[in-house]
């Protein structure tokens, strides 16, 4: 749909899939998007968008007067996976213009105290987003000690691991990266250096000794799936660029989807 780093004008997009045309965020009635907008300009005005050292992108709600409120697009953020959207960021490289970013999913947020454009202080929203793409590795951001040897069983039982003891951004952000990490380790040792597409053997080995495989999403988070283990695949750079460029890409990917579903089967009947 869009290409990281690919320049648009803003109005295309728009007449393409609706949405207000003004403000940092868009809601297109009939569309399966939330396409939220940053731009360095913002910061007079209290917005400091921007990624953190934990791979989590701090995103400033809408409203410019009084506090903050869960409504309009603030909801549609907080509410995207259960409404099955899609949240897209955009940043403007100049008047009209936008860079595509990533896409993100929302995984909490938190306030802050800031002054709005008429100068009184009010609580302003700070949505927490992490990268839905595995390709951005955010478990680059935790250093922890993994341990040597883990089976598939452990792989899936610490991916589908859930908790509401979450309470802040640390704690959040930690739980994400490390399912995360968890749900691409269980891809690739499932894969067992061979892509679950083609079925040829990984291109290389890694200075590591791993077999090198890149991690794929069979399903887009807003429709159930790259939070969930049974929703990758581990696939050579070949396949992974055809999934997502080539003319047949949808088949090729509902192929792979088949492909991965039956082996879960097997896997859960041994």
């Amino acid at each position: 749909m869009f290409k990281p780093k690919e320049i648009y004008r803003r109005r295309d997009i728009h007449n393409k899939f609706g949405g207000q045309q003004q403000g940092g965020i868009s809601t297109p009635k009939n569309s399966p998007l939330v396409m939220i907008f940053t731009s360095d300009s913002g910061e007079e005005f209290g917005y400091d968008d921007g990624w953190q050292s934990n791979g989590v992108f701090y995103y400033t709600g809408e409203g410019q007067v009084g506090d903050m409120q869960f409504i309009k697009g603030n909801k549609a953020i907080r509410d995207h996976i259960n409404n099955g959207k899609s949240i897209m960021l955009f940043k403007y490289v100049k008047q009209g213009y936008i860079e595509f970013v990533c896409e993100l999913y929302y995984i909490g947020h938190h306030y802050k105290q800031v002054r709005d454009r008429e100068g009184y202080m009010r609580q302003s929203i700070v949505f927490e987003l992490m990268p839905s793409e595995l390709s951005h590795n955010p478990g680059e951001y935790l250093e922890e000690p993994e341990p040597k040897e883990s089976t598939l069983e452990d792989l899936r039982n610490e991916a589908l691991a859930s908790s509401n003891e979450e309470t802040t951004t640390i704690q959040r952000v930690t739980k994400a990266i490390k399912r995360s990490k968890a749900i691409k380790k269980y891809a690739l040792k499932r894969a067992n250096g061979i892509c679950e597409a083609c079925k040829i053997n990984a291109p290389f080995v890694m200075g590591n000794g791993d077999p090198y495989l890149e991690v794929h999403h069979l399903k887009k988070l807003s429709d159930g799936g790259p939070d969930h283990p049974e929703w990758v695949a581990a696939i050579c750079a070949n396949c992974h660029r055809r999934c997502h460029h080539s003319n047949d890409a949808d088949s090729y990917n509902d192929e792979l989807i088949e492909k991965i579903n039956e082996k879960e089967k097997q896997l859960n009947t041994n």
